[in-house]
């Protein structure tokens, strides 16, 4: 049993707050920050520059290794991202502190940042998938599933956000994943398999980040966003490389079984495709597999990665696809960028 003192000496030693100043993605810096007495309740984090308090960030984005790990109430939210002010950034090699509510300095802190003229398209980062979206996307185009991450365009540039469910229903469907974040305002309600109510060659581009994975049939999806762009248009999609995600365990889909599901429809597949999910990625215990099997799949309705690939399947998908898809297309652009893959489908 420990005596009072020391019970008293171990509680003040330790820190009001945690968190971590992890590294320089672009033109961000990002990290994560809690309040061990108030886990629920937002931190701010304060940088500063030479002693100098330069900007805040508040730790309140949703990120799945936070969640993973159980860090605090187990939620997730408490990542941060801070754009450091282009006067800093100038200077290409600078150190930055960060404190978490003013008065913890976070593990990783001081951080030397060393920015080398180096072209943007030879680094990996959040920022490549801004840089492509430059080059590629003008005019007047849609977005599917933006959802609080919405895809930077160029000045001028009108998107039509698109989804499946009301910006309304979207925050209260997704609930804590949405805390405090912004959800993009939704202008119209279709699936996006169908793009239902969009006309055929009406848009400039059409953009779908980290969606296809959870449609269950993307073939069917790939189709109708090529539909709905007009000749010499693109389709801009981003979708996540399984081995560096939480979908590491699970096997590959093949070309095969997505084309089977175009052609017969993925209701044959649906369930197997939640049991893989709850066995290699929620680790769901036996006893508990038929509730949550029923729960996932016949009331959330839950939208779970349906299929897994990496980027060398990606491109078999997208190369084989041009055979049997009625639109023609070419593969215009891809690029390998951290736990994504980035492709560029231009209809001919």
């Amino acid at each position: 049993m420990a005596l009072p003192a020391i019970t008293k000496l171990l509680t003040r030693s330790r820190p009001a707050y945690d968190g971590h100043l992890d590294s320089m993605n672009g033109d961000a810096i990002y990290g994560w920050a809690l309040d061990h007495a108030k886990p629920d309740q937002e931190v701010t984090v304060n940088f500063f520059h030479d002693g100098v308090v330069i900007g805040t960030a508040v730790a309140r984005e949703f990120r799945e290794d936070l969640r993973k790990a159980k860090i605090g109430s187990g939620h997730g939210s408490y990542g941060f991202s801070f754009p450091v002010p282009p006067t800093i950034r100038a200077l290409r090699n600078y150190t930055l502190r960060a404190f978490a509510g003013g008065k913890t300095e976070l593990a990783g802190s001081p951080l030397e940042v060393n920015e080398t003229p180096e072209l943007p398209f030879r680094k990996r980062g959040h920022h490549i998938r801004d840089f492509l979206a430059l080059q590629y996307l003008c005019g007047t185009g849609l977005e599917i599933g933006a959802l609080n991450l919405p895809c930077k365009v160029p000045g001028g540039t009108t998107v039509t956000h698109v989804d499946s469910k009301t910006t309304e229903e979207l925050i209260k469907y997704y609930g804590r994943e949405m805390q405090g974040q912004t959800v993009v305002k939704v202008d119209l309600v279709t699936d996006a398999h169908t793009l239902a109510g969009i006309e055929s060659e009406s848009q400039d581009f059409a953009v779908a980040n980290q969606v296809l994975e959870h449609l269950e049939n993307p073939l069917l999806a790939i189709e109708n966003m090529l539909r709905v762009v007009k000749p010499g248009g693109v389709v801009f999609l981003s979708l996540p490389d399984k081995r560096h995600t939480f979908d590491a365990r699970r096997p590959v889909t093949s070309f095969e079984h997505i084309l089977e599901d175009y052609k017969l429809g993925p209701e044959g597949s649906r369930e197997g495709h939640y049991r893989e999910w709850m066995d290699l990625v929620e680790n769901v215990a036996p006893a508990e597999f038929a509730e949550r099997l029923n729960f996932l799949m016949n009331v959330l309705h839950y939208p779970i990665h349906f299929h897994v690939w990496t980027q060398f399947e990606m491109w078999e998908i997208f190369d084989r696809a041009r055979a049997g898809l009625p639109c023609s297309y070419e593969i215009d652009c891809f690029k390998a960028n951290d736990a994504e893959a980035l492709f560029v489908l231009r209809k001919l």
